[in-house]
Protein backbone atom coordinates (compact mmCIF):
# COMPACT_ATOMS: atom_id res chain seq x y z
CA UNK A 1 0.00 0.00 0.00
CA UNK A 2 1.45 3.69 -0.56
CA UNK A 3 2.01 5.43 2.59
CA UNK A 4 -0.24 8.54 2.22
CA UNK A 5 0.98 10.56 5.26
CA UNK A 6 -1.65 13.87 4.73
CA UNK A 7 -4.14 10.68 6.04
CA UNK A 8 -3.24 11.67 9.20
CA UNK A 9 -3.33 15.20 9.60
CA UNK A 10 -6.18 17.35 10.25
CA UNK A 11 -6.84 20.87 8.38
CA UNK A 12 -9.14 22.92 10.38
CA UNK A 13 -10.90 25.54 7.79
CA UNK A 14 -11.28 28.26 10.22
CA UNK A 15 -14.58 30.46 8.91
CA UNK A 16 -17.07 33.32 10.42
CA UNK A 17 -19.17 36.15 9.35
CA UNK A 18 -22.30 35.10 7.52
CA UNK A 19 -23.38 31.93 5.73
CA UNK A 20 -21.99 33.24 2.32
CA UNK A 21 -18.68 33.24 3.95
CA UNK A 22 -19.38 29.50 5.72
CA UNK A 23 -20.89 27.77 2.91
CA UNK A 24 -17.39 27.69 0.73
CA UNK A 25 -15.52 26.40 3.90
CA UNK A 26 -17.83 23.18 3.90
CA UNK A 27 -17.71 22.71 0.31
CA UNK A 28 -13.93 22.54 0.62
CA UNK A 29 -13.88 20.75 3.84
CA UNK A 30 -16.25 18.10 1.82
CA UNK A 31 -13.63 17.79 -1.07
CA UNK A 32 -10.88 17.58 1.25
CA UNK A 33 -12.26 14.45 2.93
CA UNK A 34 -13.32 12.93 0.01
CA UNK A 35 -9.81 13.13 -1.09
CA UNK A 36 -8.55 10.96 2.13
CA UNK A 37 -7.70 14.23 4.26
CA UNK A 38 -9.19 14.28 7.91
CA UNK A 39 -11.01 17.84 8.05
CA UNK A 40 -13.32 20.12 10.46
CA UNK A 41 -14.95 23.27 10.28
CA UNK A 42 -14.10 25.73 12.89
CA UNK A 43 -17.30 28.35 13.11
CA UNK A 44 -19.67 30.30 15.99
CA UNK A 45 -21.70 27.92 17.65
CA UNK A 46 -24.73 29.51 15.29
CA UNK A 47 -24.03 27.58 12.42
CA UNK A 48 -23.29 23.96 13.85
CA UNK A 49 -26.82 23.13 12.36
CA UNK A 50 -25.38 23.98 8.51
CA UNK A 51 -22.12 22.71 9.34
CA UNK A 52 -23.68 19.29 10.58
CA UNK A 53 -26.26 18.78 8.01
CA UNK A 54 -23.77 18.56 5.24
CA UNK A 55 -21.78 16.06 7.56
CA UNK A 56 -18.33 17.89 8.26
CA UNK A 57 -16.76 17.50 11.47
CA UNK A 58 -17.69 21.13 13.63
CA UNK A 59 -15.42 22.71 16.16
CA UNK A 60 -17.25 25.52 17.51
CA UNK A 61 -16.10 28.80 19.18
CA UNK A 62 -17.63 31.42 20.91
CA UNK A 63 -18.83 35.18 19.28
CA UNK A 64 -19.47 36.26 15.55
CA UNK A 65 -19.04 40.05 15.30
CA UNK A 66 -21.54 39.91 12.10
CA UNK A 67 -24.27 39.10 14.75
CA UNK A 68 -23.86 43.40 15.83
CA UNK A 69 -23.88 43.93 12.23
CA UNK A 70 -27.66 44.47 12.44
CA UNK A 71 -29.46 46.87 9.83
CA UNK A 72 -30.31 50.53 11.02
CA UNK A 73 -31.52 52.35 7.93
CA UNK A 74 -27.63 54.63 7.59
CA UNK A 75 -26.86 53.57 10.65
CA UNK A 76 -25.10 50.36 9.36
CA UNK A 77 -21.73 49.87 10.26
CA UNK A 78 -19.01 50.10 7.34
CA UNK A 79 -21.12 51.63 5.17
CA UNK A 80 -21.15 54.21 2.88
CA UNK A 81 -25.10 55.34 3.14
CA UNK A 82 -27.00 58.72 2.44
CA UNK A 83 -25.81 59.92 5.99
CA UNK A 84 -22.28 59.80 5.88
CA UNK A 85 -22.17 60.91 9.71
CA UNK A 86 -24.15 58.18 11.11
CA UNK A 87 -22.35 55.78 9.47
CA UNK A 88 -19.17 56.59 10.57
CA UNK A 89 -20.81 56.54 14.16
CA UNK A 90 -22.55 53.44 13.89
CA UNK A 91 -18.52 51.73 12.85
CA UNK A 92 -17.02 53.34 15.84
CA UNK A 93 -19.74 52.01 18.14
CA UNK A 94 -19.83 48.88 16.30
CA UNK A 95 -16.27 48.66 17.24
CA UNK A 96 -16.48 49.98 20.76
CA UNK A 97 -19.08 46.59 21.40
CA UNK A 98 -17.09 44.38 19.00
CA UNK A 99 -13.65 44.65 21.32
CA UNK A 100 -14.66 42.51 24.46
CA UNK A 101 -16.62 39.73 21.78
CA UNK A 102 -13.25 40.04 19.78
CA UNK A 103 -11.14 38.86 22.97
CA UNK A 104 -13.13 35.89 23.81
CA UNK A 105 -13.63 34.76 20.45
CA UNK A 106 -10.30 35.04 19.66
CA UNK A 107 -9.85 32.15 22.85
CA UNK A 108 -12.25 30.04 22.08
CA UNK A 109 -11.48 29.89 18.31
CA UNK A 110 -7.79 29.34 19.56
CA UNK A 111 -8.93 26.12 21.54
CA UNK A 112 -11.40 24.96 18.32
CA UNK A 113 -8.16 24.97 16.52
CA UNK A 114 -5.83 23.09 18.64
CA UNK A 115 -4.64 19.82 17.11
CA UNK A 116 -4.72 20.59 13.68
CA UNK A 117 -1.50 20.30 11.62
CA UNK A 118 -2.57 22.84 9.06
CA UNK A 119 -5.32 26.22 9.12
CA UNK A 120 -7.21 27.32 6.77
CA UNK A 121 -8.51 31.24 7.07
CA UNK A 122 -10.08 33.86 5.18
CA UNK A 123 -11.47 37.25 5.84
CA UNK A 124 -13.87 37.36 8.31
CA UNK A 125 -11.24 35.37 9.95
CA UNK A 126 -7.52 36.69 9.05
CA UNK A 127 -6.45 36.85 12.83
CA UNK A 128 -6.14 33.26 11.93
CA UNK A 129 -2.49 33.48 10.79
CA UNK A 130 -1.76 34.62 14.66
CA UNK A 131 -3.22 31.28 15.64
CA UNK A 132 -1.04 29.01 13.02
CA UNK A 133 1.67 31.19 14.26
CA UNK A 134 1.25 30.14 17.66
CA UNK A 135 0.59 26.48 17.45
CA UNK A 136 3.20 26.37 15.24
CA UNK A 137 1.30 25.27 11.89
CA UNK A 138 1.51 26.35 8.34
CA UNK A 139 -1.62 28.78 6.75
CA UNK A 140 -3.04 28.80 3.84
CA UNK A 141 -4.98 32.13 3.34
CA UNK A 142 -8.61 31.26 1.49
CA UNK A 143 -10.66 34.11 0.27
CA UNK A 144 -14.00 34.72 -1.34
CA UNK A 145 -12.43 38.24 -3.23
CA UNK A 146 -8.86 39.50 -4.38
CA UNK A 147 -7.22 40.88 -1.48
CA UNK A 148 -3.76 40.50 -2.81
CA UNK A 149 -1.88 44.17 -3.86
CA UNK A 150 -2.26 44.93 -7.49
CA UNK A 151 -2.13 47.73 -9.80
CA UNK A 152 -4.93 46.21 -12.12
CA UNK A 153 -7.44 47.76 -9.84
CA UNK A 154 -8.24 49.49 -6.33
CA UNK A 155 -8.77 47.04 -3.25
CA UNK A 156 -11.61 45.08 -3.24
CA UNK A 157 -12.89 46.80 -0.13
CA UNK A 158 -12.68 50.16 -0.90
CA UNK A 159 -16.61 51.87 -1.41
CA UNK A 160 -15.81 53.04 -4.45
CA UNK A 161 -14.22 51.49 -7.64
CA UNK A 162 -12.55 54.29 -9.79
CA UNK A 163 -8.85 53.50 -10.81
CA UNK A 164 -6.34 55.42 -8.68
CA UNK A 165 -3.54 54.73 -11.27
CA UNK A 166 -0.45 53.80 -9.84
CA UNK A 167 -2.12 54.21 -6.32
CA UNK A 168 -4.20 51.16 -7.22
CA UNK A 169 -1.59 48.79 -5.55
CA UNK A 170 -1.00 51.21 -2.77
CA UNK A 171 -4.88 51.00 -1.78
CA UNK A 172 -4.67 47.60 -1.11
CA UNK A 173 -1.82 48.02 1.41
CA UNK A 174 -4.04 50.85 3.10
CA UNK A 175 -7.26 48.70 3.53
CA UNK A 176 -5.43 45.78 4.51
CA UNK A 177 -3.51 47.86 7.13
CA UNK A 178 -6.79 49.43 8.58
CA UNK A 179 -7.91 46.39 8.75
CA UNK A 180 -5.27 44.84 10.98
CA UNK A 181 -5.36 48.23 13.41
CA UNK A 182 -8.41 48.00 14.06
CA UNK A 183 -7.96 44.67 16.10
CA UNK A 184 -4.24 44.71 16.59
CA UNK A 185 -4.80 45.05 20.14
CA UNK A 186 -7.34 42.39 20.91
CA UNK A 187 -4.85 40.15 18.51
CA UNK A 188 -1.99 41.01 20.59
CA UNK A 189 -3.58 40.03 23.54
CA UNK A 190 -4.61 36.70 22.26
CA UNK A 191 -0.94 36.04 21.30
CA UNK A 192 0.35 36.44 24.62
CA UNK A 193 -2.61 35.05 26.24
CA UNK A 194 -3.03 31.99 24.42
CA UNK A 195 0.28 31.29 23.32
CA UNK A 196 3.03 32.98 25.15
CA UNK A 197 3.56 34.70 22.12
CA UNK A 198 5.06 38.86 21.53
CA UNK A 199 3.14 41.70 19.83
CA UNK A 200 2.81 40.76 15.75
CA UNK A 201 4.71 43.85 13.52
CA UNK A 202 3.17 47.15 13.60
CA UNK A 203 2.08 46.26 9.93
CA UNK A 204 0.57 43.11 8.93
CA UNK A 205 2.67 40.28 7.70
CA UNK A 206 1.13 39.88 4.50
CA UNK A 207 1.93 43.40 3.90
CA UNK A 208 5.53 43.94 4.53
CA UNK A 209 6.78 42.41 1.31
CA UNK A 210 5.50 40.16 -1.55
CA UNK A 211 7.74 37.60 -0.55
CA UNK A 212 5.80 36.97 2.62
CA UNK A 213 2.26 36.92 1.67
CA UNK A 214 1.14 33.62 2.33
CA UNK A 215 -0.08 30.53 -0.15
CA UNK A 216 -3.69 32.28 -1.08
CA UNK A 217 -6.80 30.21 -2.57
CA UNK A 218 -8.65 32.67 -4.29
CA UNK A 219 -11.72 30.83 -4.64
CA UNK A 220 -13.52 32.78 -7.66
CA UNK A 221 -12.91 32.27 -11.16
CA UNK A 222 -10.58 33.90 -14.16
CA UNK A 223 -13.75 34.05 -16.06
CA UNK A 224 -15.35 36.90 -13.57
CA UNK A 225 -11.77 38.38 -12.44
CA UNK A 226 -9.17 37.97 -14.60
CA UNK A 227 -5.66 37.06 -12.69
CA UNK A 228 -3.70 40.43 -12.11
CA UNK A 229 -0.60 40.27 -14.32
CA UNK A 230 1.16 41.16 -11.34
CA UNK A 231 0.48 38.64 -9.04
CA UNK A 232 3.07 35.68 -7.92
CA UNK A 233 3.19 32.65 -7.62
CA UNK A 234 1.45 32.05 -4.42
CA UNK A 235 -1.85 33.79 -5.47
CA UNK A 236 -3.96 30.42 -6.80
CA UNK A 237 -7.19 31.00 -8.35
CA UNK A 238 -9.01 27.90 -8.10
CA UNK A 239 -12.80 28.78 -9.35
CA UNK A 240 -15.33 28.79 -7.11
CA UNK A 241 -16.48 26.07 -4.29
CA UNK A 242 -19.67 25.03 -4.67
CA UNK A 243 -21.19 21.85 -3.02
CA UNK A 244 -21.88 20.13 -6.15
CA UNK A 245 -24.75 17.86 -5.04
CA UNK A 246 -26.86 20.51 -4.83
CA UNK A 247 -28.90 22.26 -1.72
CA UNK A 248 -30.74 19.05 -0.19
CA UNK A 249 -32.24 21.67 2.15
CA UNK A 250 -36.12 21.52 2.36
CA UNK A 251 -38.09 24.88 4.13
CA UNK A 252 -41.86 24.79 4.56
CA UNK A 253 -41.94 27.63 1.84
CA UNK A 254 -40.58 25.79 -1.36
CA UNK A 255 -44.18 25.12 -2.24
CA UNK A 256 -45.45 28.44 -1.31
CA UNK A 257 -42.29 30.25 -3.60
CA UNK A 258 -43.23 27.95 -6.58
CA UNK A 259 -46.90 28.82 -6.62
CA UNK A 260 -46.14 32.50 -6.36
CA UNK A 261 -43.51 32.46 -9.38
CA UNK A 262 -45.69 30.10 -11.28
CA UNK A 263 -48.41 33.10 -10.72
CA UNK A 264 -46.19 35.64 -11.62
CA UNK A 265 -45.33 37.30 -15.03
CA UNK A 266 -41.73 38.35 -14.28
CA UNK A 267 -40.28 36.74 -11.17
CA UNK A 268 -37.53 38.05 -9.43
CA UNK A 269 -35.90 37.75 -6.36
CA UNK A 270 -35.01 40.74 -3.78
CA UNK A 271 -32.46 39.09 -0.35
CA UNK A 272 -30.15 41.47 1.08
CA UNK A 273 -29.13 38.83 3.62
CA UNK A 274 -27.35 40.41 6.23
CA UNK A 275 -28.04 43.58 7.32
CA UNK A 276 -31.91 43.38 6.71
CA UNK A 277 -34.03 45.39 4.29
CA UNK A 278 -36.56 46.75 6.56
CA UNK A 279 -35.75 50.38 5.78
CA UNK A 280 -36.39 49.62 1.96
CA UNK A 281 -39.57 48.35 2.25
CA UNK A 282 -42.00 51.06 0.48
CA UNK A 283 -38.93 51.98 -1.59
CA UNK A 284 -39.01 48.50 -3.10
CA UNK A 285 -42.84 48.18 -3.20
CA UNK A 286 -42.71 51.20 -5.50
CA UNK A 287 -39.94 49.94 -7.47
CA UNK A 288 -41.96 47.09 -8.03
CA UNK A 289 -45.23 48.35 -9.12
CA UNK A 290 -43.76 50.88 -11.92
CA UNK A 291 -41.48 47.60 -13.19
CA UNK A 292 -44.43 45.40 -12.74
CA UNK A 293 -42.33 42.63 -11.51
CA UNK A 294 -43.44 40.30 -8.59
CA UNK A 295 -40.22 39.46 -5.77
CA UNK A 296 -39.58 37.04 -3.59
CA UNK A 297 -38.24 38.39 -0.68
CA UNK A 298 -35.83 37.36 1.86
CA UNK A 299 -36.63 39.38 5.18
CA UNK A 300 -36.91 38.39 8.98
CA UNK A 301 -40.47 37.04 9.74
CA UNK A 302 -40.95 40.01 12.06
CA UNK A 303 -41.09 42.60 9.34
CA UNK A 304 -43.51 40.78 7.22
CA UNK A 305 -46.33 42.27 8.54
CA UNK A 306 -45.04 45.29 6.92
CA UNK A 307 -45.37 44.27 3.28
CA UNK A 308 -48.69 45.66 1.85
CA UNK A 309 -47.82 45.03 -1.98
CA UNK A 310 -49.25 41.39 -3.44
CA UNK A 311 -46.05 42.40 -6.14
CA UNK A 312 -44.27 40.41 -2.59
CA UNK A 313 -44.08 37.31 -1.16
CA UNK A 314 -41.90 37.47 2.17
CA UNK A 315 -40.27 34.75 3.45
CA UNK A 316 -37.73 33.93 5.91
CA UNK A 317 -35.30 32.10 3.97
CA UNK A 318 -34.63 29.57 1.14
CA UNK A 319 -31.07 28.64 -0.43
CA UNK A 320 -30.29 30.80 -3.51
CA UNK A 321 -29.33 27.90 -5.43
CA UNK A 322 -33.07 26.62 -5.76
CA UNK A 323 -34.19 29.95 -6.24
CA UNK A 324 -32.38 31.90 -8.43
CA UNK A 325 -32.63 29.19 -10.62
CA UNK A 326 -36.97 29.72 -10.93
CA UNK A 327 -36.90 33.59 -11.66
CA UNK A 328 -35.92 36.03 -14.38
CA UNK A 329 -33.92 38.47 -12.47
CA UNK A 330 -31.37 38.49 -8.95
CA UNK A 331 -31.49 41.91 -6.58
CA UNK A 332 -29.23 41.65 -3.81
CA UNK A 333 -26.33 43.65 -1.96
CA UNK A 334 -23.51 42.16 -4.22
CA UNK A 335 -21.87 39.66 -1.33
CA UNK A 336 -19.45 37.14 -2.94
CA UNK A 337 -21.59 34.17 -2.25
CA UNK A 338 -24.54 35.85 -3.60
CA UNK A 339 -22.48 37.12 -6.52
CA UNK A 340 -21.74 33.72 -7.32
CA UNK A 341 -25.29 32.20 -6.85
CA UNK A 342 -26.78 34.57 -9.84
CA UNK A 343 -23.78 34.09 -11.48
CA UNK A 344 -24.29 30.19 -11.57
CA UNK A 345 -27.69 30.87 -11.80
CA UNK A 346 -27.30 32.10 -16.05
CA UNK A 347 -29.34 35.37 -14.82
CA UNK A 348 -28.92 39.10 -14.50
CA UNK A 349 -28.12 40.73 -11.51
CA UNK A 350 -28.58 43.80 -10.07
CA UNK A 351 -26.46 44.75 -6.88
CA UNK A 352 -27.51 47.24 -4.32
CA UNK A 353 -23.52 47.21 -2.28
CA UNK A 354 -23.45 48.33 1.01
CA UNK A 355 -19.70 48.23 2.16
CA UNK A 356 -17.17 45.69 1.95
CA UNK A 357 -16.42 43.83 -1.28
CA UNK A 358 -20.17 44.60 -2.09
CA UNK A 359 -18.65 47.69 -4.55
CA UNK A 360 -16.28 45.36 -6.60
CA UNK A 361 -18.94 42.29 -7.57
CA UNK A 362 -21.44 44.86 -8.24
CA UNK A 363 -18.64 46.64 -10.50
CA UNK A 364 -17.83 43.20 -12.04
CA UNK A 365 -21.39 42.36 -12.23
CA UNK A 366 -21.66 45.52 -15.16
CA UNK A 367 -18.41 45.20 -16.75
CA UNK A 368 -19.27 41.28 -17.60
CA UNK A 369 -22.50 42.95 -19.12
CA UNK A 370 -24.86 41.22 -17.05
CA UNK A 371 -26.24 43.55 -14.36
CA UNK A 372 -26.18 46.33 -13.02
CA UNK A 373 -25.03 48.10 -9.50
CA UNK A 374 -27.13 50.85 -7.57
CA UNK A 375 -25.42 52.13 -4.31
CA UNK A 376 -27.57 52.89 -1.87
CA UNK A 377 -26.33 56.67 -2.22
CA UNK A 378 -27.95 56.49 -5.65
CA UNK A 379 -31.02 54.38 -4.63
CA UNK A 380 -34.69 54.73 -5.42
CA UNK A 381 -37.16 53.49 -6.84
CA UNK A 382 -37.17 54.91 -10.23
CA UNK A 383 -33.57 53.79 -10.50
CA UNK A 384 -34.44 49.91 -9.15
CA UNK A 385 -37.49 50.43 -11.14
CA UNK A 386 -35.77 51.11 -14.76
CA UNK A 387 -33.06 48.82 -13.67
CA UNK A 388 -35.50 45.66 -13.24
CA UNK A 389 -37.12 46.84 -16.47
CA UNK A 390 -33.83 46.53 -18.42
CA UNK A 391 -32.69 43.32 -17.03
CA UNK A 392 -36.08 41.60 -18.08
CA UNK A 393 -36.05 43.21 -21.39
CA UNK A 394 -32.05 43.06 -22.53
CA UNK A 395 -31.68 40.06 -24.93
CA UNK A 396 -28.05 40.57 -24.84
CA UNK A 397 -27.85 41.02 -21.19
CA UNK A 398 -29.87 37.52 -20.58
CA UNK A 399 -27.76 35.75 -23.33
CA UNK A 400 -24.48 36.79 -21.60
CA UNK A 401 -25.76 35.53 -18.13
CA UNK A 402 -26.42 32.33 -19.57
CA UNK A 403 -23.05 31.79 -21.84
CA UNK A 404 -21.00 32.61 -18.12
CA UNK A 405 -23.02 29.84 -16.50
CA UNK A 406 -22.46 27.91 -19.09
CA UNK A 407 -18.56 28.59 -18.77
CA UNK A 408 -18.46 28.48 -15.09
CA UNK A 409 -20.28 24.56 -15.21
CA UNK A 410 -16.76 23.75 -16.20
CA UNK A 411 -15.22 24.42 -13.48
CA UNK A 412 -14.44 22.57 -10.11
CA UNK A 413 -12.92 24.96 -7.80
CA UNK A 414 -12.83 22.76 -5.16
CA UNK A 415 -11.09 19.97 -7.05
CA UNK A 416 -8.45 22.31 -7.91
CA UNK A 417 -7.73 23.94 -4.29
CA UNK A 418 -7.77 20.63 -3.22
CA UNK A 419 -4.94 19.58 -5.26
CA UNK A 420 -2.76 22.31 -4.52
CA UNK A 421 -3.58 22.08 -0.38
CA UNK A 422 -2.26 18.02 -1.07
CA UNK A 423 1.08 19.67 -2.45
CA UNK A 424 1.43 21.07 0.72
CA UNK A 425 0.42 18.38 3.16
Amino acid sequence: MVHRPHLMKIITLLTSGTRGDVLPYIALGKGLAEAGCKVRVAAPRGFADLVQSHHVPFAPFDGNPTDLMIEQGDSTPFTIGTNPIRSFRATQNFLRQARPLYRHMLHTAAQACRGSDLLIHGLPTIWGAHIAEGLGIPAVRALLQPLAPTRAFPSALLPFRFSLGIGNRLSHWIATQATWLSWRSEINHARHADFGLGPAHWLDPSLQADSAQPLTLNAFSEIIVPRPKDWNSKQRITGYWLLKEGTKERVDEFDIVQRFIDSANTPIAIGFGSPGTQGYLPMLEEALHLANAQAVLTLPSKYHSEIKSKHILPIEYIPHEWLYKRVRVAIHHGGAGTTSASLHAGIPTITLPLAIDQFFWGERIQKLGVGFSIPQRELNAQNLAQAIVETLNNKVMNVKAKTIREALSKENGVENAVKVIQTIL
